[in-house]
Protein backbone atom coordinates (compact mmCIF):
# COMPACT_ATOMS: atom_id res chain seq x y z
CA UNK A 1 0.00 0.00 0.00
CA UNK A 2 1.41 3.38 -0.99
CA UNK A 3 1.49 5.95 1.77
CA UNK A 4 0.20 9.48 1.22
CA UNK A 5 2.79 10.90 3.61
CA UNK A 6 6.51 11.36 3.37
CA UNK A 7 8.55 8.93 5.41
CA UNK A 8 9.89 10.55 8.55
CA UNK A 9 13.64 11.04 9.00
CA UNK A 10 15.98 8.48 10.50
CA UNK A 11 18.37 9.45 13.29
CA UNK A 12 21.29 7.47 14.59
CA UNK A 13 21.39 7.25 18.38
CA UNK A 14 24.19 5.94 20.54
CA UNK A 15 22.96 3.54 23.23
CA UNK A 16 24.47 3.32 26.72
CA UNK A 17 26.45 0.23 25.61
CA UNK A 18 28.09 2.31 22.84
CA UNK A 19 26.22 0.69 19.94
CA UNK A 20 24.65 3.01 17.37
CA UNK A 21 21.06 2.30 16.39
CA UNK A 22 18.86 3.94 13.79
CA UNK A 23 15.46 5.20 14.92
CA UNK A 24 12.63 6.81 13.03
CA UNK A 25 11.72 10.32 14.21
CA UNK A 26 7.95 10.63 14.07
CA UNK A 27 5.48 13.51 14.07
CA UNK A 28 3.55 12.06 16.95
CA UNK A 29 2.04 9.21 18.85
CA UNK A 30 -1.44 8.09 19.85
CA UNK A 31 -1.63 6.32 23.20
CA UNK A 32 -4.84 4.41 23.88
CA UNK A 33 -5.46 3.49 27.50
CA UNK A 34 -6.30 -0.15 28.07
CA UNK A 35 -5.33 -0.40 31.70
CA UNK A 36 -7.32 -1.09 34.82
CA UNK A 37 -10.58 0.61 33.77
CA UNK A 38 -10.70 1.77 30.16
CA UNK A 39 -12.67 -0.71 28.06
CA UNK A 40 -13.23 -3.03 31.02
CA UNK A 41 -16.93 -3.79 30.59
CA UNK A 42 -16.75 -6.43 33.32
CA UNK A 43 -16.05 -3.54 35.74
CA UNK A 44 -18.95 -1.47 34.43
CA UNK A 45 -16.95 0.75 32.06
CA UNK A 46 -17.92 1.28 28.41
CA UNK A 47 -16.32 -0.85 25.70
CA UNK A 48 -13.23 0.52 23.95
CA UNK A 49 -12.98 0.14 20.15
CA UNK A 50 -9.37 -1.20 20.23
CA UNK A 51 -9.62 -3.18 17.01
CA UNK A 52 -10.86 -0.07 15.19
CA UNK A 53 -7.83 1.94 16.38
CA UNK A 54 -5.52 -0.75 14.98
CA UNK A 55 -7.49 -1.15 11.75
CA UNK A 56 -7.59 2.56 10.92
CA UNK A 57 -3.95 3.14 11.87
CA UNK A 58 -2.88 0.45 9.41
CA UNK A 59 -5.41 1.35 6.69
CA UNK A 60 -4.49 5.05 6.66
CA UNK A 61 -0.80 4.35 6.01
CA UNK A 62 0.49 6.71 8.71
CA UNK A 63 2.67 4.17 10.50
CA UNK A 64 5.94 5.79 9.43
CA UNK A 65 4.79 9.22 10.64
CA UNK A 66 2.59 8.52 13.65
CA UNK A 67 2.95 5.72 16.20
CA UNK A 68 0.04 3.86 17.84
CA UNK A 69 0.54 2.49 21.34
CA UNK A 70 -2.02 0.48 23.29
CA UNK A 71 -0.92 1.27 26.83
CA UNK A 72 -1.56 0.42 30.42
CA UNK A 73 -3.38 2.90 32.65
CA UNK A 74 -3.03 6.53 31.60
CA UNK A 75 -5.57 7.76 34.17
CA UNK A 76 -7.76 9.43 35.22
CA UNK A 77 -9.89 6.34 35.59
CA UNK A 78 -13.06 8.27 36.45
CA UNK A 79 -13.23 9.57 32.87
CA UNK A 80 -12.73 6.16 31.22
CA UNK A 81 -11.66 5.38 27.67
CA UNK A 82 -8.87 7.94 27.63
CA UNK A 83 -6.49 8.61 24.75
CA UNK A 84 -3.47 10.87 24.54
CA UNK A 85 -2.40 12.42 21.24
CA UNK A 86 1.17 13.74 21.13
CA UNK A 87 2.00 15.88 18.10
CA UNK A 88 5.11 18.03 17.60
CA UNK A 89 5.49 18.46 21.36
CA UNK A 90 1.85 19.29 22.11
CA UNK A 91 -0.51 16.96 23.93
CA UNK A 92 -4.26 16.45 23.61
CA UNK A 93 -6.07 14.36 26.22
CA UNK A 94 -9.50 12.99 25.30
CA UNK A 95 -12.01 10.97 27.30
CA UNK A 96 -15.13 8.89 26.60
CA UNK A 97 -13.89 7.37 23.33
CA UNK A 98 -16.47 4.61 22.82
CA UNK A 99 -17.37 4.27 19.13
CA UNK A 100 -15.85 3.60 15.73
CA UNK A 101 -16.97 7.13 14.78
CA UNK A 102 -14.90 8.51 17.67
CA UNK A 103 -11.87 6.66 16.32
CA UNK A 104 -12.52 8.01 12.82
CA UNK A 105 -12.69 11.57 14.17
CA UNK A 106 -9.41 11.08 16.04
CA UNK A 107 -7.58 9.77 12.96
CA UNK A 108 -9.12 12.46 10.73
CA UNK A 109 -7.76 15.05 13.18
CA UNK A 110 -4.32 13.41 13.20
CA UNK A 111 -4.26 13.35 9.39
CA UNK A 112 -5.18 17.05 9.23
CA UNK A 113 -2.15 17.79 11.41
CA UNK A 114 0.09 15.57 9.29
CA UNK A 115 -1.01 17.41 6.13
CA UNK A 116 -0.60 20.83 7.80
CA UNK A 117 2.76 19.73 9.25
CA UNK A 118 1.91 21.48 12.51
CA UNK A 119 -0.22 21.16 15.63
CA UNK A 120 -3.87 22.15 15.17
CA UNK A 121 -6.55 22.60 17.81
CA UNK A 122 -8.99 19.66 17.98
CA UNK A 123 -12.23 19.98 16.00
CA UNK A 124 -15.40 20.75 18.01
CA UNK A 125 -16.48 17.10 18.05
CA UNK A 126 -13.30 16.19 19.94
CA UNK A 127 -12.80 19.46 21.83
CA UNK A 128 -15.91 18.77 23.89
CA UNK A 129 -14.14 15.68 25.27
CA UNK A 130 -10.75 17.30 25.74
CA UNK A 131 -9.37 17.77 29.26
CA UNK A 132 -6.22 19.20 30.79
CA UNK A 133 -4.16 16.51 32.50
CA UNK A 134 -0.97 18.34 33.46
CA UNK A 135 0.01 21.76 34.70
CA UNK A 136 1.24 24.12 31.98
CA UNK A 137 3.17 27.36 32.21
CA UNK A 138 2.48 29.46 29.18
CA UNK A 139 0.83 32.82 28.65
CA UNK A 140 -2.33 32.58 26.62
CA UNK A 141 -2.72 28.84 27.14
CA UNK A 142 -4.70 26.97 29.74
CA UNK A 143 -3.25 26.96 33.21
CA UNK A 144 -4.32 24.96 36.20
CA UNK A 145 -4.58 25.86 39.85
CA UNK A 146 -4.43 23.28 42.58
CA UNK A 147 -7.26 23.20 45.10
CA UNK A 148 -7.32 21.00 48.18
CA UNK A 149 -10.37 18.74 48.21
CA UNK A 150 -12.01 17.38 51.35
CA UNK A 151 -11.32 13.75 52.09
CA UNK A 152 -13.73 11.36 50.35
CA UNK A 153 -14.41 7.68 50.70
CA UNK A 154 -12.17 7.12 47.65
CA UNK A 155 -9.08 8.79 49.09
CA UNK A 156 -7.17 8.01 52.25
CA UNK A 157 -5.69 11.52 52.43
CA UNK A 158 -6.74 14.95 51.27
CA UNK A 159 -6.54 14.83 47.50
CA UNK A 160 -5.75 17.52 44.96
CA UNK A 161 -7.95 18.61 42.12
CA UNK A 162 -6.88 20.58 39.08
CA UNK A 163 -9.08 23.48 38.08
CA UNK A 164 -8.28 24.52 34.55
CA UNK A 165 -9.01 28.12 33.84
CA UNK A 166 -8.76 30.32 30.79
CA UNK A 167 -5.45 32.14 30.50
CA UNK A 168 -7.26 35.50 30.12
Amino acid sequence: METRYETSPINEVRRADGAFKKIRVQDGQLLVCHGCCCGRVEKGFPALPLDEFKRQWKARGIRRRFHLTISGCLGPCSLANVVLILFHGSSVWLHSIVSEQDVTEIFDYIERMLVARRYLEPPPSLAERQFQRHLVESTGKLHCEIEEMPQTSHAADTSLRELCLSGN
